[in-house]
């Protein structure tokens, strides 16, 4: 035997859809965008703040670092130049040392000190043959 149940004709009714999903979308959004705009005026100096402290550091580093190298380089030319180094490298300079009597300098007070005049040698006198003899 079969069973026939009654199934009401009602297509002309529509289920009311359920709205409050939308309004409770609406309210995370709206908080999403509230704390997304309190981080971002909070953090956002700070984080400059801080990116500035670091290129500070970084420049500060690098400003060492060429003092540093200055330095070395102004104790290597001073080796270099240094009298006991060029007295060393006379011959290879091609420089001559200078005798005490050929030095003019100045004394602490302003007074200019020449050397003693000595009298130049004569070089010796050469003589020719006549023409004729």
């Amino acid at each position: 035997m079969k069973v026939g149940g009654y199934r009401p004709a009602n297509s002309w009714l529509r289920r009311q859809l359920d709205r409050r999903w939308q309004r409770w979308l609406v309210f995370c959004f709206a908080g999403a965008v509230v704390v997304s705009v309190l981080m971002t005026a909070f953090i956002a100096p700070r984080q400059s703040t801080l990116r500035m402290r670091y290129e500070i550091a970084q420049l500060s580093h690098v400003a060492d670092q060429l003092e540093r190298e200055q330095r070395h380089l102004l104790l290597e030319r001073e080796s270099l130049a240094s009298p006991t180094a060029l007295a060393a490298d006379l011959e290879a300079l091609g420089l001559v040392l200078l005798e005490p009597s050929k030095v003019t300098f100045l004394t602490p007070a302003g007074d200019l000190v020449l050397p003693a005049a000595r009298p130049t040698p004569q070089p010796p006198r050469v003589r020719l043959p006549r023409r004729g003899h």
